[in-house]
């Protein structure tokens, strides 16, 4: 029996983690969901130890403060887990983060809303590329 690829899945808003946990699943991933970072995606890298991370750029509290930038914590997955891939999954939807996405490690980026069908296909596409 083969071993479910885990899902790190880290996004602010509790609804859209659950979209992207159910899509995830449905896919026969095992969904990891963080909507906050407490103890720093170092010290979660080594607990978890996932296949793939679906990253949100802006990570935001429930009063709208950013308590996180994506494109720190893509630098800081690829230095410390350097052949886990890092797809960021965002609301922002200009070439300018795109291509700074692709400079931080990031090995996709898919822009919300998405098809389900395409966010399926890129992780799959990113998954077997590994």
């Amino acid at each position: 029996m083969s071993k479910q690829t885990k899902v790190l899945i880290v996004e602010d808003s509790p609804t859209q983690a659950a979209i992207i946990a159910e899509l995830v699943n449905d896919m026969g991933h095992e969904p990891i969901v963080y909507t906050s970072l407490p103890t720093g995606i170092s010290q979660i890298l080594t607990k978890e130890i996932p296949d793939l991370v679906l990253l949100d750029l802006r990570l935001v509290d429930e009063m709208g403060h950013q308590f996180a930038d994506g494109f720190q914590i893509c630098r800081e997955i690829k230095r410390v887990s350097p052949n886990v891939p890092v797809i960021i999954v965002t609301a922002e939807g200009d070439d300018e983060a795109c291509q700074w996405a692709f400079l931080q490690g990031a090995n996709a980026y898919i822009q919300k809303p998405f098809v389900a069908d395409e966010f399926a296909r890129v992780i799959s596409k990113v998954l077997g590329a590994c």
